[in-house]
């Protein structure tokens, strides 16, 4: 699950925001703000047009005039990490904490560079500031629900998920986001008639997302129901014909039918979209198993080789075995 950061808008400076900081300013301060405030706007034009090495220009000349200018530390906090300048982008959140900590916004924001960076403990730490702050603060609710999600407790997860699916819809939105993540939670605990639910909701939302699409695919294969499940991989490839995961799910759902050439046709499609995705060779591996099992050893090889999402190696490392005892090896 993805985790929600803030949308990319950037605030112009406000006196009024900055102003919290000390508790009363000084002409000099109120003037190096005024003089900052100048260089915030010509950076945010510059972010505007996308132009972010020079919209970063500008927001450190505002801080040069003014170190503890919160708006200008997180516009810079946001055009570094749009940047893949993540070190300074968590630099910049935190002084902007050091000024103003009782930011929900700011620490769900600095919990995603965390989260993003596997420092989990951190991101736990943000994320629960910014509930602390702000305790329906739904973004923070979200990327709770997610990490706990991942660490596999499942309760904790589903409390966070389902306080942001609450959240949104008291403030009359129908988030798309809100039910997927709930809904992948209950495929996750194979909890399929509540992740259909969940899934279908998301899809009422957004029906043309590709990525709910394929969910609910997911949530109908786990119930075995093929040809259901076919009718919304094949509408998340409509929406996005380069969308592996879709092909791959498709492929399983050939697969649980017994079509062995179709099911490998969809594999193969989804590892030329996504060579790097090597759970489609375990995949191919579990197909062609006992039908071609010199091309199920190449593949499960393959799948071991990657080195990449092996949460089935012990069992790819069995089958592989089983298989080098019936196929004759090559002198």
């Amino acid at each position: 699950m993805k985790r929600i950061v803030s949308a990319w808008v950037l605030a112009l400076a406000l006196v009024s925001q900055v102003g919290a900081a000390p508790p009363a300013l000084t002409a000099a301060d109120k003037a190096a703000i005024a003089q900052a405030n100048k260089f915030i706007e010509r950076g945010n034009e510059f972010a505007g047009k996308d132009s972010l090495a020079r919209a970063k220009a500008e927001y450190l000349r505002g801080l040069k005039v003014f170190p503890q200018h919160v708006d200008a530390l997180y516009n810079i906090a946001v055009v570094c990490t749009r940047l893949g300048q993540r070190a300074e982008a968590v630099g910049y959140y935190q002084q902007y904490l050091a000024v103003q900590p009782e930011s929900a916004d700011v620490w769900t924001q600095l919990g995603v560079l965390h989260d993003e960076a596997g420092e989990t403990a951190e991101a736990l730490v943000a994320y629960t500031k910014a509930l602390a702050i702000n305790p329906q603060f739904g973004r923070a609710q979200h990327n709770l629900g997610v990490l706990y999600s991942d660490r596999g407790e499942w309760g904790v997860a589903e409390k966070y998920l389902r306080q942001f699916v609450e959240g949104e819809e008291a403030a009359g939105r129908h988030t798309g986001e809100a039910y997927y993540s709930l809904g992948l939670l209950y495929l996750k605990r194979l909890q399929s008639k509540n992740a259909r639910v969940q899934l279908q909701r998301a899809l009422d939302a957004d029906p043309s997302s590709a990525l709910f699409n394929n969910a609910l695919g997911d949530a109908y294969l786990l119930e075995k129901d093929s040809k259901v499940a076919q009718v919304y991989y094949q509408k998340a490839i409509a929406n996005d014909g380069k969308f592996a995961l879709a092909y791959s799910g498709l492929g399983d759902s050939y697969h649980q039918l017994g079509q062995v050439e179709e099911a490998a046709k969809q594999y193969r499609r989804a590892l030329e979209l996504r060579p790097d995705y090597p759970i489609v060779h375990y995949k191919l591996g579990l197909l062609f198993e006992t039908a071609r099992p010199a091309e199920a050893i190449k593949h499960f090889e393959k799948y071991l080789q990657s080195g990449k999402n092996l949460a089935l190696e012990a069992e790819a490392r069995e089958k592989l075995a089983k298989l080098k005892t019936v196929v004759p090896t090559k002198n």
